[in-house]
C-alpha cells in the first residue's frame, strides 16, 4: 500500500478512537462518582504527558525513523482502553490517561514529519492530515452515544482496543527511513531553541498562550456543558460529531484561499464573539453555538498548520514541531487543571470568557509578526 495512504488509514483508526473517547469518557467518570474538579486534574494531566512523550519520540525519531513510533501508537492503545475499561477511581482513569497520552504522543511526533517527508506542498498536506484527523473524530463522537446505549460503557471501550490494535499490523507496512546512530549533542542541539530563529522563538511563546486558551474548552468541559444544559448522551455526541466535521470540512474547503495572516485575524475574531456566546448560552442556542465552534476550530487550525509548515526546518520537522507543541500543551495543561475549579464556582461562563479574552493576543500578534 501506498505509504501516505498507510499513515492516513492508521491517522483514521486512532482519531476514531479518540472521538468516541471525547464523548464516552467523561459521561462515564461522572457516571462512576468522579467530581468535575478531579475531572479537571485528571484530563490535565494529558497534554503535558503527551507532549512529553511527543518531544522524546520525534527527537529520536529524526535518528531511528518513523516507523517504531506507528507501532508504539497501537501498541499503547490497546494499553489506554484497557485501563480505563476497569477504572473506577481517580488514580485509575490518571493512569489511563498517562498511557492514552503516551500513545497520542508517539503518533503525532511523527505523523506530521513523516508526510512532509514525502509531500510536494506541504501546508497543504498538512491541512488534509488534520482535516482526515477531524473527520475521523466526528464520527466516532457521533457514533459514541449510540455505541454506549448499545455497548454500554464497558463494551464501548472492548471496541476501542480492537479498533486502535489494528495499527499494530499496518505500521509494519511502513518504510522505516532513513535511520542514523543516536547522537545525543546532535540531539540537543535540536532541542536548543535558543538556536532557532527569532519568528521561532516568538511563536513559541504564542502557541503557550494560544494553548492556554484552548485549555479552558478542552478534555471534558464541552460534554459536561451540553449534559447540563439538558442534552442526552446521543444528543451530545451528534452535536460533538457535527462540530468536529464541520471543523475537518471548513479547513478542507478554505485551505490555501486566503492569505495566512488574515485568515488567522478573522478566525480569531470569530472565535472570541462565539466563545463568549457560549458563555452566556443555554438549552438549544447552546447547541447551535456548540456546531458553530467547529467551523472556526475548522479555520483555525489552517492557520495554525500554515504557522508551522512556514517556521520549521527540513532537517528537524518532528523536533520543531515538537517544540512548538510543547509552548501549546503547556498552556492547554495550566488551563484545563483550573478549568474543573472554575466550573465549579463560578459555572462555565468562566472559562468560556477566559478562553475568548486570552486568544485575542494570540490572533492580534500573529497577524503583526507574520507581516514582517
Amino acid at each position: 500500500m501506498n505509504q501516505i495512504k498507510l499513515v492516513i488509514v492508521i491517522q483514521v483508526l486512532n482519531s476514531f478512537v479518540g472521538g468516541i473517547l471525547g464523548v464516552a469518557l467523561p459521561l462515564m467518570m461522572k457516571e462512576r462518582n468522579i467530581d468535575i474538579v478531579t475531572m479537571g486534574f485528571v484530563f490535565a494531566s494529558m497534554p503535558m504527558i503527551f507532549q512529553l512523550g511527543r518531544m522524546f519520540f520525534a527527537t529520536v525519531s529524526d535518528f531511528w525513523g518513523k516507523k517504531p513510533f506507528f507501532i508504539l501508537n497501537g501498541f499503547f492503545g490497546i494499553v489506554s482502553n484497557s485501563i480505563y475499561y476497569m477504572a473506577y477511581t481517580p488514580l485509575e482513569f490518571l493512569f489511563g490517561k498517562v498511557m492514552e497520552g503516551t500513545k497520542d504522543g508517539s503518533l503525532w511526533a511523527v505523523n506530521r514529519a513523516f508526510l512532509l517527508d514525502k509531500s510536494e506542498n506541504k501546508w497543504r498536506t498538512l491541512v488534509h492530515l488534520r482535516t482526515i484527523a477531524y473527520i475521523s473524530l466526528s464520527v466516532g463522537s457521533l457514533l459514541a452515544g449510540f455505541f454506549v446505549i448499545w455497548l454500554f460503557y464497558e463494551g464501548t471501550l472492548m471496541l476501542c482496543v480492537l479498533i486502535g490494535a489494528l495499527a499494530i499490523p499496518l505500521s509494519f507496512l511502513l518504510v522505516s527511513g532513513r535511520k542514523k546512530k543516536f547522537n545525543a549533542p546532535e540531539a540537543l542541539h535540536l532541542l536548543d531553541f535558543r538556536k532557532k530563529k527569532r519568528i521561532f522563538k516568538i511563536f513559541l511563546v504564542l502557541f503557550f498562550v494560544m494553548g492556554l486558551s484552548f485549555g479552558f474548552l478542552s478534555g471534558f468541559v464541552f460534554p459536561l456543558f451540553l449534559s447540563e444544559n439538558g442534552f442526552d448522551l446521543e444528543t451530545i455526541g451528534v452535536l460533538l460529531g457535527l462540530q468536529i466535521f464541520l471543523a475537518g470540512l471548513f479547513s478542507y474547503l478554505f485551505e490555501g484561499r486566503y492569505e495566512l495572516r488574515k485568515l488567522i485575524l478573522f478566525s480569531g475574531v470569530l472565535y472570541t464573539v462565539v466563545v463568549v456566546g457560549l458563555g452566556f448560552s443555554s438549552l438549544v442556542f447552546a447547541g447551535v453555538l456548540t456546531i458553530v465552534y467547529g467551523i472556526i476550530n475548522g479555520l483555525l487550525s489552517i492557520g495554525q498548520e500554515g504557522i508551522l509548515s512556514r517556521i520549521t526546518s527540513r532537517e528537524s520537522y518532528a523536533t520543531d514541531i515538537g517544540l512548538l507543541m510543547m509552548g501549546l500543551h503547556s498552556g492547554r495543561t495550566l488551563s484545563l487543571a483550573l478549568s474543573g475549579l472554575l466550573i465549579s464556582m463560578l459555572g462555565f461562563v468562566a472559562p468560556f470568557l477566559l478562553s475568548a479574552l486570552i486568544f485575542v493576543f494570540f490572533y492580534m500578534a500573529s497577524y503583526l509578526i507574520l507581516k514582517e
